[in-house]
């Protein structure tokens, strides 16, 4: 089973490109103020820098490199690695015949509509640089060399076409990341660790079963306690904690998408008694599950604009 499979199918996401122009001379690309969950920038053309803030280098990008951004970290993409000046011209792309160097972006912004408990975001750095030369095990370079050769060519339904590429961007990101990712801590770290992977596919197949520590542990062929201690080591919370919000995540999104009673989901979570998943429920997100349903279709239930 894919784990990251399936923990992106359930966070539901959906991307949308936002902005693909050329810039010259001096510029700044800043989409701070538009406070995104997650954005992205891929270098369609040319050569550019990204800056931080608070970093005293830049980073340089070149031409198919992709630079993601979680929860909207402050940043710049500019044409030099020196700081922009405050009147340099802000999301301002050039306009007409262009004579001398210039740099084409794509930018656009991922959401996971499914946003309560997000163990990908949770495990990820601020801002992701995946250089293209790094990636040539994965399929990254080819979507993204589909995506600018979508986007130059101005096709009918370009826009959608473009969209869904996105969503395959970030996912075939994130199977990047994991790759190239050296840290030995968060979600993705673990699923690299054959003992924690092995136990939370188990999980992942079948989280109706009365699981425990002992029954994790066993299918990691770790101690108890061995077991225990890697896991919230590597993943920040407790083996139990993270069954509980997979669980509770998978609730809240069967009951925006399905019509099962919730009788069936308590049983479906692992939970023999109602009343025990209500209360996991709430706690988990200050909310009841039957409010959640009602929400959901009276959001249906409105016409749409």
């Amino acid at each position: 089973m894919d784990i990251l499979n399936d923990v992106l199918q359930t966070l539901r996401l959906h991307s949308q490109v936002f902005l693909h122009a050329r810039f010259c001379n001096q510029w700044v690309v800043n989409i701070e103020p538009l406070d995104l969950q997650v954005s992205f920038h891929v270098i369609a053309h040319g050569n550019c820098w990204l800056r931080e803030p608070d970093s005293p280098t830049a980073r340089e990008l070149h031409e198919g490199d992709l630079v993601i951004c979680l929860r909207n970290p402050p940043h710049f993409v500019t044409p030099d690695s020196q700081y922009p000046a405050d009147d340099t011209p802000r999301n301002t792309p050039a306009e007409g015949d262009i004579e001398g160097e210039s740099t084409t972006l794509i930018c656009g912004k991922c959401e996971f509509l499914q946003y309560y408990w997000n163990p990908i975001l949770e495990a990820c750095q601020n801002i992701m640089v995946i250089p293209t030369r790094d990636s040539i095990n994965t399929n990254l370079d080819t979507i993204i060399k589909l995506m600018i050769a979508e986007a130059d060519n101005n096709h009918t339904n370009t826009s959608a076409v473009i969209d869904r590429l996105s969503d395959i961007l970030l996912i075939e990101a994130i199977r990047t990341y994991t790759l190239l990712d050296e840290d030995n801590r968060g979600f993705l770290a673990a699923l690299k660790d054959p003992r924690l992977c092995k136990a939370l596919t188990s999980f992942h197949k079948a989280p109706e079963k009365n699981w425990s520590v002992q029954t994790l542990s066993e299918k990691a062929a770790m101690s108890r306690s061995a077991f225990a201690d890697q896991f919230k080591h590597m993943v920040g919370m407790s083996p139990m904690a993270y069954v509980t919000g997979w669980r509770m995540q998978h609730a809240h999104d069967a009951l925006v998408s399905d019509n099962k009673s919730i009788t069936q989901l308590s049983e479906e979570c692992g939970y023999h008694s109602e009343p025990a998943f209500r209360k996991a429920f709430k706690k988990q997100f200050g909310i009841g599950p039957g409010y959640v349903r009602r929400q959901a279709r009276e959001q249906a239930e409105q016409p749409a604009l």
